[in-house]
């Protein structure tokens, strides 16, 4: 994936991607190939310029995506029996720590 990629050429698997203002393009007749945009990137976004309501915006992040790929059983949401995987976040809504599967990791 092209997420967090500066402007330049890559390659995605054997597909060549130019990525030009944070949008990636095939380089074979620009069509978009995806984005630069970052998951918590995309948080901000939708609290801050979308008017989406935290928990909202941390449900499209968590539970839909678990039961997209059908792990809703396990994962996307904190409850007993469940990955125990934390992300704490400023005002500003960056990314302070994390803990997954109940082990912290650096956030930096």
């Amino acid at each position: 994936a092209a997420a967090g990629s500066s402007d330049g050429s890559y390659l995605l698997g054997a597909l060549a991607v130019d990525v030009v203002d944070g949008v990636a393009r095939l380089h074979e007749g620009g069509s978009i190939a995806g984005s630069t945009l970052l998951l918590d990137a995309a948080f901000r976004r939708a609290v801050f310029d979308l008017g989406v309501a935290v928990p909202e915006a941390v449900a499209m992040l968590t539970a839909t995506p678990a039961r997209t790929l059908g792990v809703q059983d396990h994962l996307g949401r904190l409850a007993p029996g469940y990955a125990a995987d934390v992300l704490l976040w400023d005002e500003g809504l960056h990314l302070l720590r994390g803990w997954a599967a109940g082990r912290e990791f650096s956030a930096a």
